[in-house]
């Protein structure tokens, strides 16, 4: 292919007739003097990244002190400003656990009962139920969109592992797979009417699931609890291996599947994609319909599978009261999560719901009313989204930077 010759007398770049965009970057004295300041840092961080040798002269940005080179090497001072910027957004980025850490040493001071190993470990089984429907919420959230009907599912599942166990003993092992698919089943009608007959938006269509599956789960329960589940499952959610409680273990494989599909997985990035511009990611090529459609699917996976494990600890199944869908959006609220979509950490996610786990049981140690617990919670969350607005303002004003260091601009 031969180059393409741009043929307009001017624009942005100061083109000029004639001339590739090539050739004016390999002689930088052809129209530089009209050349627009981004487009030679847009250059300057092209070579940087793909490491060019002997990059070529580019004329000042403020057009003083002669042409430079485009700057590089670990030895100058913009590297170092670069390694400093780097470290600077990681750090922003480990907020929710540096909040976890401070409330941590709060209730270390105000109890000596707080920092045991018992009481820490207490503290994450009873977060996992909650971190399990979390995951769930983020997928849904990082798409800009919320699903109302997970603490419903959560609850239908357990309802349906118990109701099965008491009605046929002998199948005890299909209880596990049987509340599963009663998950995925509310996952493809939320996806059906939202996605695929655009029946009003997903709030309101979830919000009116979680009143038709908990009525469900009233209606297959008679209103109360049903004691008994298979032993396997008691041993997962009571057990431990290697001294790590089964519930934890749970969390943390479901948290690193999750974490994998969105990071290392195509499908998983066209999901943050879509969350940061579903147009954008539709002119792209991204089959924006059909990964919404999954994503309704894979949050009530989730919620299943949160389920099992709710069912398991309180060898019983119950409806679900509604509040547990609430505590699960604070925690991925907690862990930096933009409701508006593109942006969500599975990691910072999980340490909300430990968050929200360390609010309840620390003012149990310290024997306060549980009416209280609410009040904190919701403290939390607005000081969450404070910090959130102003981590926004800061990691973007960083990024900035970062950019212009890299561009050789600083």
């Amino acid at each position: 292919m031969g180059e393409q010759r741009d043929t307009s007398a001017s624009g942005l770049t100061g083109k000029r007739p004639g001339v590739t965009v090539d050739e004016r970057l390999r002689h930088p004295g052809t129209a530089s003097s009209t050349w627009h300041p981004q487009v030679r840092a847009l250059y300057r961080a092209f070579l940087r990244e793909r490491s060019v040798p002997g990059a070529p002269v580019l004329p000042d940005l403020v057009g003083q002190g002669g042409p430079r080179r485009a700057p590089a090497g670990p030895g100058r001072p913009s590297h170092r400003r670069a390694v400093v910027l780097s470290v600077s957004l990681r750090l922003i980025a480990a907020g929710p656990l540096f909040v976890l850490a401070c409330i941590w040493v709060v209730f270390a001071l105000l109890s000596p009962y707080f920092l045991t190993t018992s009481n820490l470990t207490n503290i994450l089984v009873q977060s996992s139920s909650t971190a399990l429907l979390a995951l769930g919420a983020l997928v849904v959230v990082i798409v800009g969109s919320l699903d109302l009907s997970l603490g419903s599912t959560t609850g239908l599942c357990t309802i349906v592992a118990a109701v099965m166990f008491r009605d046929h003993p002998s199948l005890g092992w299909l209880v596990i797979p049987a509340a599963l698919a009663a998950g995925l089943a509310i996952g493809l009608v939320n996806s059906l009417v939202i996605v695929v007959l655009r029946i009003g938006n997903a709030f309101i269509v979830t919000l009116g699931m979680l009143y038709v599956v908990q009525s469900i789960s009233y209606v297959t329960s008679g209103g109360t609890q049903v004691p008994g589940v298979p032993g396997y499952m008691l041993t997962l959610a009571n057990g431990k291996l290697a001294g790590i409680p089964g519930p934890v273990i749970l969390v943390l494989l479901s948290g690193g599947l999750l974490a994998f599909v969105l990071n290392r997985v195509v499908w998983g990035r066209w999901i943050v994609a879509i969350g940061g511009s579903a147009d954008a990611a539709g002119r792209a090529g991204i089959p924006v319909r059909k990964v919404l459609f999954s994503v309704y699917v894979i949050a009530s996976l989730f919620a299943a599978i949160g389920g099992v494990l709710v069912s398991g600890l309180n060898d019983a199944g119950a409806p679900d009261s509604g509040n547990s869908i609430l505590l699960a959006i604070a925690a991925v609220v907690i862990g930096g999560a933009r409701l508006t979509g593109g942006r969500g950490s599975v990691w910072a996610t999980l340490v909300g719901a430990v968050i929200l786990g360390t609010i309840t049981n620390g003012l149990t140690l310290l024997s306060v009313s549980p009416n209280w617990t609410p009040f904190a919670v919701g403290a939390v969350l607005i000081a969450a989204v404070g910090l959130d607005a102003l981590r926004s303002t800061i990691e973007g004003r960083l990024r900035v930077r970062h950019a212009q260091v890299q561009a050789g601009g600083a």
